[in-house]
């Protein structure tokens, strides 16, 4: 018999799937290699096997050894093969095959004989307990070192998928135009990446991928089995995922701005597999948009002011109630029709009711005709400046030579538009109305409340602007001032209560004379004297050097004025005169502005009835030129001018100022008193804000 080589199996199945298989592999000369101490099936294959009767493993080339393992009978015996089963002990040398046969002696008396064992030739036969000594990708060191960093690496990528994909584009644009100096440059650092949004998300995926699978195979290079699951698992998830994203969701900003050239290295070094992913998923699931709703920002500004308050629950309190503004109608914040306070047309403004009607402290007063629904005027507060109560003016007189526009909204537009409106300057009081459908007839208008600028902006601050002459603290549910009453106006009634500076008799006296000698504008026939008296006694101004700046600008060059001013005692330095630039100084009796007056001369006769309307045209036409063009230069009354010199008041100087406001309150007033016939139109404009339709409707009054 000849056996040419060996095979050695497990006993079972399923010891070939186990990695601690008790076959090991074969040496670089062919040996097999086993574990010691284990099991095994040993396969022996070649010629004439069935002669064999026994097969023995030596270590000391002797074969008669008793400490050989020795076999008599086999598991399986076939021409050519055979199988027995194992366990080889520890042993520094390697076993070889001993073989023994039977054979047949010829002769009259033929018997058969056992013949002397013999080794198998060939390293092939040979089996070894001693294991070969365990493999490394790379030495040990640098193994070891490999994995660290490819755990580094692997922190890196971890934290900042998290850090950099949690700061969105929109709030790095925010943190680059409202953060710190240090945030700001390193949001201005993160943006162009965070943009690339898939892509950056497909580089930061595949790359941890990567180092996850590189660490976890280098480990299982160092040790084997559950150790090396554990370890390799431990290392990943605490070291490389928990710690650094623990950190960056708190430092994502800085850290991301930090290692910001390690991601463009990354996102250049898997662009050829990150790249084509990310435009698929750009295509597919779209771009990244944020967009925040005016709920949710309300919402995220309420948990971001801190719980104790302060100056940032003021600033949330306005700011809620500015974003609240386009929720809100007229109807929230209008005082109501029951509670407005308004004037009939007969009444007569004699000195008890201008002292009610100064004691109430508003502004602009509603004048109704029989009915509180049948709004027909409105009265400003001012219009009664230069009334003298003693001539017993009905409101309708004066509301006939003061024309101020009466605008109608419905009671459901909303505070926005209406704040619109209110910012072009026009008016600031509006009368809301609303529909009523009866059961039988046509559906007509009914007046319920007034809204005005301050209402809108008491909601906007989410409290009550009060001011000295207000009586109650809410429109809506007329709390009464609990601290203090407002302010009697009546003293403005008092004659001498009106000088804003006092001069003497003799100066008064000679003021009016000037005027009405040297002043057209002034005449009798344009301004009656005792009005004429009543606007020198109210418009007299006091500069003070020592109370004030060092000089007192009256007029700028090239900066529109509407005002007319005479100087009765100290001096005005006069500058930057014309294209030469001269100057001079300006005594008393010396006037500036001639030109306000000479126009107001030309245009009041026909703004006797419609002065407040052309002023009104005119600063609607402003305000909506403002709005066209920002850089636009507003304009101004028709009877303004653009001086080309600079007054300046650098000593104590008194001086009399009259604008145009006064001028045309004085000049109305005075066609009163003369009961100059007239049969004015007032115009109403019925702006219907929601429908953005305004309608005129003209009213003749006779």
């Amino acid at each position: 018999p000849r056996v040419v080589g060996i095979r050695v199996e497990p006993l079972t199945d399923s010891d070939e799937e186990d990695e601690h298989s008790p076959f090991v592999g074969y040496t670089s000369e062919g040996i097999s290699v086993v574990h010691p101490d284990t099991e095994v099936r040993v396969v022996l294959f070649g010629w004439w096997l069935t002669e064999l009767t026994d097969v023995a493993f030596t270590t000391n080339n002797n074969c008669s050894d008793r400490s050989n393992i020795h076999f008599s009978s086999f598991d399986v015996q076939v021409e050519g093969r055979v199988s027995v089963t194992a366990e080889f002990p520890h042993a520094d040398e390697n076993y070889q095959i001993c073989l023994r046969m039977k054979r047949k002696i010829a002769g009259p008396n033929a018997k058969e004989e056992l013949t002397p064992f013999w080794i198998a030739e060939g390293t092939k036969t040979w089996i070894t307990t001693k294991l070969p000594p365990h493999k490394h990708y790379f030495p040990l060191p640098i193994q070891i070192a490999m994995i660290v960093v490819l755990l580094c690496l692997s922190g890196f990528l971890s934290g900042n998928n998290v850090g950099l994909l949690a700061l969105n584009p929109t709030e790095l644009e925010i943190i680059a135009k409202s953060g710190t100096k240090t945030e700001r440059k390193h949001a201005l650092a993160i943006l162009p990446v965070r943009r690339s949004g898939n892509f950056l998300l497909c580089t930061q995926l595949i790359c941890n991928v990567v180092v996850n699978s590189a660490i976890a195979i280098l480990f299982e290079n160092l040790t084997t089995g559950l150790l090396a699951l554990i370890v390799s698992s431990f290392c990943i998830v605490v070291l490389a995922e928990i710690v650094p994203q623990s950190y960056c969701v708190k430092n994502g900003l800085t850290f991301g701005a930090r290692t910001i050239f390690l991601t463009r290295f990354f996102m250049m070094l898997s662009s050829p597999l990150s790249w084509p992913l990310g435009k698929i998923l750009d295509y597919v699931v779209g771009h990244e948009v944020t967009v925040y709703s005016r709920d949710r920002l309300m919402q995220m500004m309420i948990m971001a002011t801190p719980a104790e308050g302060g100056h940032f629950a003021d600033d949330l309190k306005i700011a809620m109630g500015a974003m609240g503004l386009s929720e809100k109608k007229v109807s929230n914040v209008m005082t109501k029709i029951d509670d407005v306070f308004m004037l009939q047309e007969d009444t007569v403004l004699n000195t008890k009711t201008v002292a009610e009607i100064l004691h109430r402290g508003y502004t602009r007063i509603p004048v109704y005709e029989d009915d509180r629904h049948n709004v027909t005027a409105l009265l400003f507060v001012k219009d009664l400046a230069l009334i003298n109560p003693d001539d017993n003016f009905t409101v309708r007189t004066v509301c006939r030579y003061h024309v101020h526009q009466l605008r109608f909204v419905m009671e459901d537009t909303p505070l926005r538009i209406m704040l619109e409106e209110f910012k072009r300057g026009d008016y600031h009081l509006a009368i809301a109305q609303k529909i009523v459908q009866p059961e039988e007839g046509d559906p007509f208008y009914e007046l319920t409340g007034v809204v005005t600028l301050e209402d809108i902006v008491e909601e906007i601050l989410q409290a009550e602007i009060v001011d000295e002459t207000d009586t109650v603290t809410d429109n809506i549910i007329r709390a009464q001032r609990t601290k203090s009453q407002a302010h009697d106006l009546t003293r403005f009634l008092e004659e001498d209560s009106s000088v804003t500076t006092d001069i003497s008799l003799q100066l008064r006296l000679a003021t009016i004379q000037w005027l009405s000698t040297n002043q057209p504008a002034f005449h009798a026939d344009m301004i009656s004297r005792p009005l004429l008296e009543r606007v020198v006694r109210q418009n007299v101004r006091h500069v003070d050097i020592n109370n004030r700046a060092k000089t007192a600008p009256l007029y700028q060059k090239h900066q529109m004025s509407e005002r007319f001013i005479l100087i009765l005692e100290g001096r005005v330095t006069v500058t930057n005169i014309g294209q030469n630039g001269m100057q001079f100084e300006a005594g008393p009796w010396h006037c500036f502005g001639e030109e306000v007056l000479n126009k107001l001369v030309e245009i009041a006769p026909h703004l006797s009835h419609h002065s407040n309307r052309f002023g009104s045209v005119s600063a609607l036409s402003s305000s909506q030129d403002t709005l066209d063009d920002p850089n636009k230069e507003i304009k101004r009354h028709p009877a303004a001018f653009s001086p080309d010199f600079t007054a300046i008041a650098l000593d104590e100087c008194t001086y009399l100022e009259v604008n145009v406001s006064a001028y045309l309150n004085a000049y109305h007033a005075s066609l009163m008193q003369l009961a100059i016939p007239k049969s004015p139109t007032i115009t109403i404009e019925n702006p219907d804000l929601q429908a953005n339709n305004l309608q005129n409707t003209t009213i003749e009054e006779e």
